[in-house]
């Protein structure tokens, strides 16, 4: 039995963790290591909305083949009566553009009830908001909540196996699909070095912005979101304004509990709320929906978001201080999109495991 570490706990690392587990099976035993857990995740902070977000120069293909991938796993989910024990909720969301060379992002065709919105409706959004909207479309989304489904994946009872997991069972058949259902470990535990991981056969890194230090990466940098979550029960639309200018956008994503209203897109480490952020932000909102005067403020709050250049997604062997070669594959760098990209990714990073490994699928 190969043993595989990995390292990370948020929606990147337990997904890909849970991918190895019901992938291979017995062939492997999977521990995940992490400091931080749900809900102290960057994860945790963000409002879950299923959209690719803030995802540098990613390709178009590799954008919509893993977010499609999460799309129909949580579409699953959803279907099969999970929706609340992982924190699903299906909702439209409205998207305005005000990109000069605006076009529609190939990756809606993975969504349900997609359309562009037609000139007279942008028309009645950009007299709303105050700005001439030069592009739009609809769809039907999910928002994923993290501190939710974290704990539901993390450890819990049989579900109805996802087809986008790669696990090909008959629709009327049960897998343990909880990481510590399956023989999963996770040790709370802070790696300094991969040094410390030499009793592995291979390392899975999912560490986002820590990679800059366990992966000596400088090319991943923190985008600093701020966002404030307020009540406001009468919402039941998401709506994104995208710009060229940071001080004109805004999104308002409904939770369960609560309404998450953004945001920032700032290079820093900067964690601090920012007054002034948040006062352009209910500034924007309020422009967009009037009503939001009358929500209560429950909290504000920023997190970092991992960004890079490209999603690390790839293998390479790592010299180890012993000299021992371990085989390391990164899954890092998922910008604003780690909740959208995570089960696409997870298989990806799950094959590239089995690869390296020379192991292949043994459960199924």
């Amino acid at each position: 039995m190969s043993k595989i570490a990995v390292i990370g706990c948020g929606a990147v690392g337990l997904t890909s963790a849970l991918e190895l587990q019901n992938k291979f099976g017995s062939c492997m035993r999977v521990t995940i290591f992490a400091d931080k857990f749900s809900p102290n995740t960057t994860s945790d902070i963000a409002a879950g909305l299923w959209e690719p977000y803030l995802l540098a120069d990613n390709s178009e293909f590799d954008v919509f083949r893993w977010s499609s991938r999460t799309y129909r796993f949580i579409l699953k989910l959803w279907q099969e009566g999970e929706a609340k024990a992982a924190g699903i909720c299906l909702q439209p969301v409205v998207n305005l553009s005000a990109l000069k060379n605006y076009s529609c992002p190939k990756w809606v065709a993975a969504t349900i009830g997609y359309n562009e919105l037609s000139d007279g409706c942008l028309q009645s959004f950009s007299e709303l908001y105050g700005q001439s909207f030069t592009g739009g479309f609809m769809f039907i989304s999910f928002t994923w909540e993290a501190a939710v489904f974290l704990p539901y994946l993390q450890a819990g009872v049989a579900v109805k196996c996802p087809q986008s997991l790669q696990c090909w069972l008959k629709s009327d058949e049960f897998f343990q699909q909880k990481f510590l259902k399956i023989g999963g470990i996770i040790k709370e535990r802070h790696i300094g070095s991969l040094n410390e991981l030499e009793e592995f056969d291979a390392i899975l890194n999912c560490t986002g912005l820590e990679a800059r230090r366990l992966s000596n990466d400088e090319t991943v940098v923190p985008i600093r979101g701020q966002i404030i979550r307020a009540e406001a029960p009468w919402l039941y639309f998401t709506y994104v304004i995208q710009s060229e200018l940071e001080d004109q956008t805004c999104y308002v994503i409904p939770n369960a509990k609560s309404a998450v209203f953004g945001g920032t897109q700032q290079k820093s480490f900067r964690t601090t709320v920012s007054s002034s952020d948040s006062q352009r932000i209910l500034r924007n909102v309020h422009k967009l929906l009037p009503q939001i005067a009358q929500a209560r403020i429950l909290q504000e709050i920023v997190g970092l978001r991992p960004s890079r250049p490209k999603v690390r997604l790839e293998a390479e062997f790592f010299k180890l201080a012993t000299g021992k070669i371990v085989p390391v594959v990164h899954n890092y760098g998922h910008g604003g999109a780690g909740i959208t990209l995570s089960i696409g990714c997870a298989q990806d990073a799950a094959l590239l495991i089995g690869k390296v490994l020379k192991i292949t699928s043994s459960k199924l």
